[in-house]
């Protein structure tokens, strides 16, 4: 039986693809490292090397990022709600800040490319669960950020847990 604390924690890597997706194009670097690292070899030793240290570093960055997608689950911690993607800056929201939570799918296709709005879907084409409406804004790189798309695995006890969280149970 799990308890208040482990409700608290909350995946949105297990529904989407997203391990699948990354390990696939783990095994496509590989292959397409060896094979054009093999023939710039021949051609051009310091294209082999330039393109060897790119190509690493594109693979070590998909490992981390997976890792970093497994091992943070979104938060709700006190009255704040802690969003951790991978490798992507986290964004910390009081729960008093949420004006309004609903389906990601609504505007996600027209809203996503707007400045206030910060997208955090892993894949960016699998539309998020929730949208959330902050009262005031968040400021993250120069942006005002008014409205948030992400994803979680388990939407109801998120939902749950958020408006519980803001007193709107």
């Amino acid at each position: 039986m799990e308890t208040a604390f482990a409700n608290r924690h909350f995946s949105y890597h297990k529904e989407s693809g997203y391990t699948g997706f990354i390990i696939a194009m783990i095994c496509v670097c590989v292959v397409e490292t060896v094979g054009v690292s093999f023939l710039l070899y021949k051609w051009s030793p310091v294209l082999h090397w330039i393109h060897l240290f790119l190509s690493v570093s594109t693979i070590l960055f998909l490992i981390l990022d997976l890792h970093a997608v497994t091992k943070n689950p979104i938060l709700i911690q006190h009255d704040e709600l802690i969003i951790k993607v991978g490798l992507r800056p986290t964004v910390q929201i009081r729960l008093s800040n949420i004006l309004e939570i609903k389906s990601g799918k609504m505007n996600f296709e027209n809203d996503r490319k707007k400045k206030e709005v910060l997208d955090l879907s892993l894949l960016g084409f699998d539309e998020p669960t929730f949208e959330i409406v902050l009262a005031e804004p968040i400021h993250e790189k120069n942006k005002s950020i008014q409205r948030i798309f992400f994803t979680v695995d388990d939407e109801r006890a998120f939902y749950k847990l958020v408006n519980q969280g803001r007193g709107n149970h």
